[in-house]
Parts: C-alpha cells; sequence; structure tokens
C-alpha cells in the first residue's frame, strides 16, 4: 500500500509539473502584430481629387486641361512605384470624371527637380508640356513609406511659376497589396 500510494503521489507530481511547463509555453504573452489591411486605394484617391477639387472651384470654370503625373517617393524624387503610378492615374480619373480634360504625362525621368531641402518643383520639360498643352495645372504629388502606412500629398501644381493652387494629404494603411505595389518599380 505504501508503495502505491508513493506511486500515485509520483505521478500526480509528474502531472502537475506537466502542466506547469505546458503553461510556460504559451504564446498568450508574446506581443502581436496586428494585421494590416489594405483601404480601398480607388475611394482613397478618388477622395484626395474631390478635396483638390473642393479647393479650386474655379479651374472647371477655365476649361484649361490638366497633366496628370505619377506620384513620386519623397525619399528619392527620382523613383516611383507601382503605387505611385495608381495614385496619379486614379485622382486623374476622377477629375476626368469630373468634366475636365486631363493629359497623361508619362516620362522617363521624374517630373521633379530638387530645389533645396525637402521642396520640389516641377520640372522644365513639365512646363514646356503643360504650356503646350496650356495646361490649367499638373496634379502631382509624392508618398512616403513608413512602417505600416504610406503618407501621402497630392497637389494641383500651376506649371508656370510652381505655385501651389491646392493640396490634400491622406494616409493609406501598407497592407498586402499596397506593399506589392510600393515594391514593383
Amino acid at each position: 500500500m505504501n508503495g502505491n500510494a508513493i506511486l500515485r503521489g509520483a505521478a500526480a507530481l509528474l502531472a502537475i509539473l506537466g502542466l506547469g511547463i505546458v503553461g510556460c509555453a504559451s504564446t498568450d504573452d508574446a506581443p502581436t502584430r496586428p494585421i494590416i489591411r489594405d483601404a480601398n486605394l480607388v475611394e482613397q484617391n478618388y477622395g484626395a481629387a474631390d478635396a483638390l477639387l473642393v479647393r479650386t472651384p474655379w479651374l472647371k470654370e477655365r476649361n484649361e486641361p490638366l497633366l496628370a503625373a505619377t506620384f513620386v517617393d519623397i525619399n528619392n524624387l527620382e523613383t516611383s512605384s507601382g503605387l505611385g503610378r495608381v495614385i496619379g492615374q486614379q485622382i486623374g480619373s476622377r477629375f476626368a470624371q469630373q468634366g475636365f480634360t486631363v493629359v497623361e504625362i508619362t516620362m522617363r525621368n521624374n517630373i521633379f527637380v530638387a530645389e533645396g531641402a525637402g521642396e520640389f518643383a516641377l520640372s522644365r520639360s513639365v512646363r514646356e508640356i503643360s504650356q503646350s498643352h496650356n495646361a490649367a495645372a499638373v496634379i502631382a504629388g509624392t508618398y512616403a513609406v513608413g512602417r505600416q502606412s504610406v503618407f501621402v500629398n497630392a497637389r494641383l501644381i500651376r506649371a508656370t511659376d510652381n505655385q501651389v493652387l491646392a493640396s490634400y494629404d491622406y494616409v493609406l494603411p501598407l497592407g498586402p497589396d499596397a506593399r506589392a505595389l510600393v515594391a514593383a518599380q
């Protein structure tokens, strides 16, 4: 009997120790990374275009075309990505839906030239294209990729003197689709 009691006690002790070890292996204490879901890019970019239009109601009355450019990476104004191309095209599409004539400018090099720290202006070639089309303004902008978000700045710029006619800032979550578009050069 004493032997059976000792065996039962040892078995109970082993069971308790086993549960303790399993409890220590739990992942509940480990920090979890939130799943970032993509925003609807079309809705976000149409919203940006609408915001630019609200800030420049007189522009439609001029009945002059607009140039739509690819948005560029703020950290390297000479590069863009699939995301920058999509943003420029979707904002240009929204302007066209609102009755504007939109001329898409596709260039091998970017449309900006650096002018001092953190500033940019339209390049000479864009100003020339703008004059040849008698364009009222250029739809252009930049984006910055963060760890979980993409920060976008959309602008309507008068090409003749680089005056910003309207601007709008917004944030896109860096979900799987946005991440893939950023990676697509």
